[in-house]
């Protein structure tokens, strides 16, 4: 598989995705209805039907604010598995979702005039920061930036408990359903925010996704090929930061993702990252959704999507650790 040709068409498998579970959903719509309707809407400014509206307001962007935050934290993991050469790293070590955590219970527990949105985000960027600054002044290794986004997260997730003990029960519920992730509210603005993270932040990554299987060298072999190995991965983990908090600010925390997407595609294209890239992309971007689409489809409840890809994703974890035991770098 790692030199099939058909290597192009994992991704499609979002595409795909994206066009079978646009008719997957609590209402029926009459779709030789919605697609002229659609149609007058975008051509013409005339009002949507009902079962257009539907499409176009709640299915249309849910849909795609599932693939951008799946393609981010799935884009995220790979390249940080492959920097740190550690299969057991996700997006969130430098702690961008203790951040973000702590930002949503700042918001509803203290901060109501500001958006969970906003305050997250921020809390999430400036934490990152914050870890990147302590492994600074730790010496700037992997194991002082490791230990420095645990120790931060442990800070945060500490405040967060103290603010939900505090706060009244009615907030700890709006907390605690946004920590477990969802796309239930998701808009367009909602989508705009998470893909300008994903295609700002990744942009980059992806012009020097070469040099990122040289990050999975020692330094001493960088620096003797003219190249900062510090420098490479401060740029590398501003940009996934930013993309990273700009998709967990408008979907809460969903984990799993970001960890085992990158190990399904290195089964399937090898560990270099001019292909496992992309494809982590392709297929979180495909795993994301399908989560979404079971959250909303398995009960009559819209179920938060973070417990949908814990159920998946520990079990299949578990069977990738058993597959791969200690040889997850090679091919």
């Amino acid at each position: 598989m790692k030199s099939s040709p058909l290597f192009p068409l994992l991704h499609l498998v979002p595409v795909l995705l994206s066009g079978t579970v646009l008719f997957f959903g609590a209402a029926g719509v009459e779709w030789h209805v919605v697609v002229p309707s659609l149609w007058e809407y975008a051509w013409r400014g005339v009002d949507l039907v009902p079962d257009a509206a539907i499409v176009w307001e709640i299915r249309l962007p849910r849909i795609l604010l599932a693939l951008v935050v799946g393609a981010t934290l799935s884009g995220s993991g790979a390249t940080m598995q492959t920097m740190f050469r550690n299969p057991l790293v996700d997006p969130f070590m430098l702690g961008i979702s203790a951040g973000a955590a702590f930002g949503c219970a700042l918001s509803v527990g203290l901060f109501p005039d500001f958006s969970i949105q906003l305050v997250s985000l921020l809390c999430a960027i400036i934490t990152a920061f914050v870890v990147l600054f302590l492994a600074r002044t730790a010496g700037g290794g992997r194991i002082a930036l490791v230990l420095s986004g645990v120790i931060v997260s442990a800070f945060l997730m500490a405040l967060t408990s103290a603010i939900k003990f505090f706060v009244p029960p009615d907030k700890v519920q709006v907390i605690v359903l946004w920590l477990m992730g969802s796309f239930g509210l998701a808009d367009w603005p909602s989508l705009r925010i998470a893909g300008f993270g994903l295609f700002l932040g990744f942009a980059p990554v992806l012009l020097m996704r070469w040099r990122l299987n040289l990050l999975s060298l020692g330094n001493d072999e960088i620096q003797a090929m003219g190249m900062s190995a510090e420098k490479m991965r401060v740029i590398v983990i501003v940009c996934l930061s930013f993309a990273s908090a700009l998709a967990v600010s408008v979907s809460g925390i969903i984990g799993w993702v970001g960890l085992i997407t990158p190990h399904i595609a290195r089964t399937l294209v090898g560990s270099d990252m001019r292909r496992l890239l992309p494809t982590s992309i392709s297929l979180g971007a495909g795993l994301m959704l399908l989560a979404d689409t079971l959250a909303r489809t398995l009960t009559t409840y819209d179920l938060p999507v973070g417990i949908v890809t814990a159920l998946l994703g520990a079990p299949f974890f578990v069977y990738l650790l058993r597959k791969a035991r200690c040889g997850w770098t090679q091919g």
